[in-house]
């Protein structure tokens, strides 16, 4: 992964740690998108003391290439970013400013209005409002870049809250693929998972899991909406609430490539 040397250099908190020798040989290995730069993006404050404020922080690692494929990757990764903002914002207020849709700064203004309107409204109201948004590669390889993005925010309420959104791009087009493009089998990739995740929360093929606290679509387990592929096989994430409460945090676990044989379209990834 490249964010975390850009962002030691520019003294900012690491969120993952990588290893600079794979990065290297990667990066050797990739013609087109073995270059990158750190995005960081700054607006608003948050008073401490008065515990007041409202702000947004971006670092993003972004391909820099003159590449159609970088070119792309970088436009679907600024949507993304925007539409992250936005979410927190009124339809009638983003309406009103079309900058918003296209720009982080405008989307902020926004969220601004947003925090001020409700102040005026509950003055007594704690806390600060934030989001910050963190991105970097999660593996690349000729074929494909593999991003994660990361979310962390508060608008009010008992806690923040964190979403990890994984991405696959095409490394030839720059064209965002669904992870289920790489899979063969789904049904045998579903058994894999829910005996991997069965393992992991330590309960036996018999334990039914609503009972066990677990949330499940129409009774029935379901592979989580954001999974990729690293150099060790498929990594599976349930972000909070997304099968369990939100004390249980995110339920990670990867499954090597040596147990899904014919399950996943390896040579589509490598």
């Amino acid at each position: 992964m490249r964010l975390t040397n850009y962002i030691l250099s520019a003294l900012f908190t690491a969120f993952i740690a990588c290893n600079p020798s794979e990065k290297k040989e990667t990066s050797e290995k990739l013609v087109d998108l073995k270059n990158g730069k750190l995005l960081l993006q700054n607006f608003g404050t948050c008073d401490t003391v008065l515990s007041a404020g409202v702000y947004i922080k971006i670092a993003t690692w972004l391909p820099s290439d003159s590449t159609a494929a970088a070119a792309n990757i970088r436009t679907q990764l600024d949507k993304k970013l925007i539409d992250r903002i936005n979410s927190y914002g009124d339809s009638a207020s983003i309406a009103s400013n079309p900058g918003a849709k296209t720009s982080t700064k405008s989307a902020f203004e926004v969220l601004h209005k947003n925090y001020t309107d409700f102040k005026k409204d509950f003055p007594d109201a704690p806390g600060c409002w934030f989001v910050e948004l963190k991105g970097d590669t999660v593996m690349v390889t000729p074929k494909v870049l593999l991003y994660q993005l990361d979310h962390f925010s508060f608008m009010g309420g008992a806690h923040p809250n964190s979403f990890r959104s994984l991405h696959v791009f095409d490394a030839v087009t720059g064209e965002e693929k669904e992870a289920k493009t790489f899979i063969a089998d789904s049904t045998a990739l579903l058994k894999k998972v829910e005996a991997e995740f069965r393992k992991i929360e330590k309960l036996d093929a018999s334990a039914n899991l609503e009972e066990s606290g677990y949330f499940l679509l129409n009774h029935k387990f379901f592979i989580p909406a954001n999974y990729t592929f690293t150099k060790e096989g498929v990594l599976f994430y349930y972000n909070p609430y997304e099968i369990a409460a939100y004390a249980r945090g995110a339920i990670t676990f990867t499954i090597p490539y040596k147990e899904l044989d014919g399950i996943v379209k390896t040579d589509l990834i490598f």
